[in-house]
């Protein structure tokens, strides 16, 4: 392998370079203004581990780790707290003890004692020149006790990580994905087949709701595996706003209509369960319901968090999808029992439920910094700033994000339009 330019001399060189770089990927650390105002419109509402990056594929392993973060004095950073360049000062005390040299990766809050490198002549002075500076290293880990410790093999300034490659083929599949979506495609057709007069069901088998029920199925395999999981967790805003807008927007209409009235009846033919799905998706509830989750994920802090663990990661998901389902409900679960919306009441409630959303994607547009350190400090596949790829993400959900209310909306008028007119009465006018 081949080792980099001796960072001792290239620290002094690119010193401002790389503290001016440590700015700008640190910026979603401070509190931000656009950051207030997501948690200020989060809470005022109407109502494992993730993979780590690595810069020559999608996939790590002990032996191969892309980390990007800054390195740190124990001391310093046990018993003083500190982090960046005030541990300069700190470790360059007259008299103190040398205690090691440890790693701190900021994307996973992981904490690694280094135990080697290979390139480093004076790895103590290459050391102190990069206290605190924000770097991109390569190397193996080992863990022991909950303990980490790694050798490093190259450091790079974070402004000069070595661009990612990837490749679309073969995909990454999850087992979790591929196991939950089977289950559930296995239920639906044995209620539709064998089950099927057991559970209630009039003969025949409508194929339109079981190829849309299916289709969500598939949507949710597509979103949360191949390129879309693997851009999303690891190096793209804007990709993992695509796969939000998949679980929020296209699985939950699929879903609901994929599911004949009768089996609806099923599900929910206890009294108690009847009753809180009732109440769950009662005008506005399950759409206040619905923009709480949504908003307040977008939070910086959680965000960041979801991204670290894969457990919260699992949970925001389930969460929008739950909720969305709820939100979705009175316009398109009235085969299945739901309180009858009038066509006017389901266009206003269309255009009111795609505002929080909006409200949120310019937010993040507009944004003068990154807002999640996550994506701030990834590698920049396809050379895209992490500012810009923050930017693409806001527009992506703004928009398309959008359109789906409004392409339903029109679909409500033109329905109401029709009847209308068959019945004989006036078509309405500028009812959109």
């Amino acid at each position: 392998m081949r080792a980099p330019p001796d960072m001792t001399s290239r620290s002094r060189r690119d010193s401002i370079h790389r503290t001016d770089a440590m700015k700008h990927a640190r910026a979603a650390w401070r509190p931000a203004p656009s950051a207030a105002l997501l948690t200020l419109l989060a809470l005022s509402g109407p109502a494992g581990f993730v993979p780590t990056a690595r810069a020559d594929g999608p996939a790590t392993s002990r032996d191969s780790v892309y980390l990007v973060g800054e390195f740190v004095d124990p001391v310093c950073i046990f018993q003083h707290g500190m982090q960046g360049v005030k541990q300069r000062e700190c470790a360059m005390v007259p008299g103190r003890v040398d205690q090691g040299i440890y790693f701190l990766d900021i994307r996973q809050r992981h904490l690694y004692a280094v135990i080697g490198q290979t390139h480093w002549q004076d790895p103590q002075k290459a050391f102190m020149d990069l206290l605190g500076d924000t770097v991109a290293v390569t190397g193996r880990v080992w863990g022991r006790f909950g303990g980490r410790a790694l050798a490093i093999t190259h450091v790079y300034p974070v402004r000069e990580q070595p661009r990612p490659s990837y490749s679309f083929w073969p995909w990454s599949w999850h087992w979790s994905t591929l196991i939950g979506c089977g289950l559930l495609a296995a239920l639906y057709l044995l209620a539709l087949g064998p089950l099927r007069r057991r559970m209630g069901g009039p003969p025949g088998v409508e194929t339109g709701r079981a190829a849309a029920f299916l289709a969500g199925l598939a949507i949710v395999l597509l979103s949360l595996n191949g390129p879309i999981h693997d851009l999303s967790d690891l190096y793209l805003f804007s990709t993992h706003m695509v796969q939000h807008l998949m679980l929020a927007e296209a699985f939950p209409p699929l879903f609901i209509v994929g599911i004949p009235s009768w089996l609806w009846a099923w599900l929910l033919r206890r009294r108690a369960a009847g009753a809180a799905f009732r109440f769950l998706t009662r005008v506005p509830l399950g759409f206040a319901l619905y923009t709480v989750v949504f908003s307040i994920w977008h939070v910086p802090v959680l965000y960041n968090l979801m991204m670290r663990s894969h457990g919260f990661h699992v949970v925001m998901h389930l969460m929008v999808m739950a909720t969305a389902v709820l939100m979705w409900w009175p316009i398109l679960g009235v085969a299945a029992g739901a309180p009858r919306l009038s066509e006017g009441a389901q266009m206003l409630y269309l255009f009111v439920a795609g505002i929080p959303m909006s409200a949120v994607a310019a937010l993040i547009t507009f944004a003068e910094r990154p807002l999640y350190e996550w994506y701030a400090l990834a590698p920049r596949i396809w050379s895209l700033a992490a500012l810009d790829d923050q930017r693409y993400g806001g527009l992506i959900m703004w928009v398309p994000g959008a359109f789906v209310y409004y392409a339903m909306m029109t679909l409500v008028w033109f329905r109401w339009a029709a009847r209308e007119e068959k019945a004989g009465g006036a078509v309405p006018q500028g009812a959109a």
